[in-house]
């Protein structure tokens, strides 16, 4: 296995971590960035490939740094 194996994975249980730990609903975080929550249960589950734009806008709308959500130590 490679380093960046299940990157995709890891990225969204991050996301799904912080979102959680800021009380946020998938509703509410899609609400806030206007996406439909169905992508972003798929980003969590890493089912999604996001973009550059789309990670800024989720690191904004959780009021967090964008290396925040690469940092898979939790």
């Amino acid at each position: 296995m490679g380093i960046n194996e299940n990157l995709e994975k890891k990225f969204g249980a991050k996301l799904a971590y912080i979102r959680k730990s800021k009380k946020l609903s998938q509703m509410k975080l899609a609400e806030k960035v206007d996406m439909n929550f169905n992508y972003i249960g798929q980003i969590e589950r890493g089912e999604a490939n996001v973009t550059i734009k789309t990670i800024k806008v989720l690191a904004d709308a959780l009021q967090v740094e964008v290396h925040e959500l690469f940092d898979f130590r939790f």
